[in-house]
C-alpha cells in the first residue's frame, strides 16, 4: 500500500487471495451432483380357499402356486410364492411350507438378489396372526433360473390359529430389495437462480377482491346453487387451464351467454375457488367437508396450487379420529403428500385407528386402500412384529 502526498491518491497493490474466492465457491456448486437410489417395494396379497380341508388331505410335497408379481423397471427378477399344505416333504408332513422363489426373467441370464421377504398370515381384521421376516441371498442360475428361501416347519396347528371364519388363509407378502444400480444415474444438481419470494402486500390483495365483490368491469358469471358470482374471464384463465380452454371457444352455450352453472359442487366451495384465483390464498377457514368440495373444484379445473394449498390444510387438521377419512379423500383426489401423513398418523395410533369406525367404513368402501395403508403400516408402523429368523 502506497500513498502519493500531492494528490491525495492511495495506490494499492492487490495480492491474489490464499482463500476461497466467491467465484471460486460458486464454480464447486455447480459441479455438485446427486445419486438416489431408492429401494423397491413389491407386494402380494394370496387369498387360499378351502385351506382346513387342503391341510387336512393335500399329501406332502403337493404345491400351491401364487401369480408371479415383479418389479417392471428397475430388477431382472420376478416372484412368486410357494405354499405346500401338507409340508414340503414327507419329513415336513405334520407342517404347512411356504416359500417364496426368485427367477430371472431371462433364461440365459444369472441374477443375484439380495432382498428382505415378509410373510404374514391376516385374520378377519386384517390384523397379523403369524409373521416372520428375513433376509436372504437369491440365485438365479441359467438353465434351471431358480431359488427360493422361505420356512418348510410351520405348525399346522398355529396356521389354523390363522385361517378366517370363511375358511381361507390370506397371506401378504413383503419384498424390500434394491433396484440394478448400474442403471441409476448421478445426476448434476441444479442451482436454485430464483430471486426471494415477495410478501404481496395486503392492500393489493383487499384491492382484488373489492374488484370481485363489487362486480367491477366483470364479464362473465358461474353460478352454484342458485347463487351468482359475477368474475373477470382474463382471471379465470391466468390460473386455471381448463377455464383458459373453455373461453377459447366462442360457439359453445356458456361463451355465448356468458353465464357457467356448476351443478356438481357448493356456492361456498365455488366463492373459495374464485377468491383464490384472484389473491393466491384461502381467504377464510373451512371444515374438511368444506375443503374436500373445494379440493374436488381445484382438481376439476386444474388449480393445482389450490390443491396443494387444501391438502396442507387436511394433513394440520389431521388426527387418529378423522384420518381414514382424509385418507380414503387423498386416495381420491391422487393428493399423495396428505396420503403418507395419513398413514404416518395410523401408524402412530394403530389400536385406536383400526377399532375404530372410521376403519371399518374405509375397509368396507375402499378395500383396495385398506390393504395397502395395512401393508405400508406393517413396514414402518411404530410396533412392526418382531425379528425371526427362519429354519429352512
Amino acid at each position: 500500500l502506497s500513498m502519493n502526498g500531492d494528490d491525495g491518491v492511495i495506490a494499492m497493490d492487490i495480492q491474489p487471495s490464499t482463500s476461497t474466492s466467491s467465484r471460486t465457491r460458486n464454480v464447486i456448486m455447480k459441479n455438485e451432483c446427486v445419486t438416489q437410489v431408492e429401494p423397491i417395494i413389491l407386494t402380494q396379497r394370496w387369498t387360499v380357499n378351502n385351506f382346513p380341508t387342503m391341510m387336512k388331505l393335500s399329501r406332502p410335497g403337493v404345491c400351491l402356486r401364487s401369480n408371479i408379481f415383479r418389479d417392471q423397471v428397475g430388477s431382472d427378477a420376478c416372484w412368486q410364492l410357494c405354499l405346500y399344505p401338507g409340508g414340503k416333504r414327507e419329513e415336513n408332513a405334520n407342517h404347512v411350507s411356504l416359500f417364496l422363489k426368485m427367477s430371472a426373467t431371462s433364461p440365459m441370464k444369472e441374477v443375484l438378489v439380495k432382498a428382505e421377504y415378509r410373510f404374514y398370515f391376516l385374520d378377519d381384521n386384517e390384523q397379523p396372526r403369524f409373521s416372520n421376516i428375513n433376509i436372504g441371498d437369491f440365485h438365479a442360475k441359467p438353465p434351471k433360473g431358480g431359488h427360493s428361501w422361505g420356512l418348510r416347519n410351520i405348525p399346522k396347528q398355529k396356521v389354523a390359529n390363522c385361517v378366517r371364519s370363511d375358511a381361507s388363509l390370506v397371506i401378504s407378502c413383503v419384498i424390500e430389495l434394491m433396484p440394478d444400480v448400474s442403471r441409476v444415474l448421478c445426476r448434476r444438481m441444479q442451482t436454485n437462480s430464483m430471486s426471494p419470494m415477495v410478501e404481496v402486500a395486503q392492500t393489493h390483495n383487499t384491492r382484488e377482491l373489492d374488484m370481485l365483490m363489487q362486480g367491477k368491469q366483470t364479464d362473465f358469471t358461474v353460478i352454484a346453487e342458485g347463487q351468482e358470482l359475477n368474475v373477470h374471464k382474463f382471471k379465470l384463465m391466468a390460473h386455471s387451464a381448463v377455464f383458459e380452454a373453455m373461453f377459447s371457444h366462442e360457439n359453445t352455450k356458456e361463451i355465448m351467454e356468458g353465464r357457467l352453472h356448476i351443478t356438481d359442487t357448493t356456492a361456498h366451495a365455488l366463492k373459495m375457488m374464485v377468491e383464490f384465483l384472484y389473491v393466491g390464498r384461502l381467504t377464510s377457514t373451512m371444515t374438511s367437508d368444506e375443503i374436500a368440495e373445494v379440493i374436488t373444484l381445484a382438481e376439476k379445473y386444474h388449480v393445482n396450487d389450490l390443491k396443494a394449498s387444501c391438502e396442507q390444510m387436511l394433513i394440520n387438521m389431521t388426527d387418529k379420529g378423522n384420518v381414514s377419512e382424509h385418507a380414503n379423500l387423498a386416495d381420491l383426489h391422487h393428493a399423495n403428500n396428505l396420503l403418507e401423513h395419513c398413514i404416518q398418523v395410523m401408524s402412530m395410533n394403530r389400536a385406536a385407528v383400526l377399532a375404530g369406525d372410521g376403519w371399518n367404513m374405509l375397509r368396507d368402501s375402499n378395500a383396495r386402500l385398506a390393504a395397502f395403508i395395512l401393508e405400508r403400516m406393517m413396514l414402518s408402523g411404530d410396533n412392526p412384529p418382531p425379528m425371526k429368523r427362519s429354519r429352512v
